[in-house]
């Protein structure tokens, strides 16, 4: 059987992790090996982690397409894992998408115009809205497995936010978006690890819960499953 190679552009380490050790394990079932690349952010110093600008995001997405060929064995499919929360002003599509209706139909001006900008059908964009936190409000509780003394305040968290029946939905103001919410029900009392958090409180929530309450996620996957059907039915 041919194995199908998927490669995650992936924004930063927390996107890198959550793909390593959530993602993957999933996907593994669907025959598809998952291969996260952080985003470089100066090749200068090596560095790699962040996105300032769509350049680094063309940079990779060129080369990640020029490095991977298909054989007798192999087909290769390309994903990325930007948040739309800061995306940069450069990034395709931005203009159009601040002209959207809603929120949903501007990530969906922005991933086709990304998809746009390279020579393949292999490529399924990918931008979380609004940011990865998003998924964590899948089940906030999880989040006092790594934080027991805050119990209390992850329990306001998360009937401030039961009004959101999709997590994703949650808003991306300066003071409101995901990541905020979390690290103000925290109250400096303990340091927020996104890196580490992120992927433990998923890995506690699970896959199907993720994909039946986060939409665009979960369409997302199923984007990836589909095209790997097509791939792997090909002779």
């Amino acid at each position: 059987m041919k194995k199908i190679i998927l490669h995650i552009l992936c924004e930063g380490q927390t996107e890198e992790r959550f793909a390593k050790k959530v993602l993957a394990p999933y996907l593994a079932g669907y025959h598809i090996s998952t291969k996260p690349v952080l985003l470089l952010t100066s090749k200068k110093k090596n560095a790699r982690g962040g996105m300032v600008s769509y350049t680094q995001a063309q940079g990779d997405m060129t080369r990640m397409l020029q490095q991977h060929t298909d054989n007798d064995f192999e087909r290769h499919i390309y994903s990325t894992m930007f948040d739309y929360y800061a995306l940069p002003f450069d990034f395709p599509g931005f203009d159009q998408a601040k002209r959207q209706p809603n929120v949903r139909q501007a990530i969906q001006a922005l991933e086709t115009e990304f998809q746009q900008a390279f020579p393949t059908t292999r490529l399924i964009p990918y931008i979380q809205l609004h940011e990865f936190e998003a998924l964590l409000f899948t089940d906030i509780e999880k989040l006092s497995l790594d934080y027991p003394h805050s119990t209390r305040a992850i329990l306001s968290l998360k009937k401030e936010t039961d009004g959101f029946r999709d997590p994703e939905m949650i808003n991306q103001g300066p003071s409101t978006a995901p990541s905020k919410r979390i690290i103000k029900a925290l109250d400096g009392q303990h340091r927020y690890n996104k890196v580490m958090i992120g992927t433990n409180v998923t890995q506690a929530i699970g896959m199907p819960s993720l994909l039946s309450r986060c939409q665009h996620f979960s369409q997302w996957i199923e984007a990836i499953t589909h095209k790997t059907q097509q791939l792997l039915s090909e002779k």
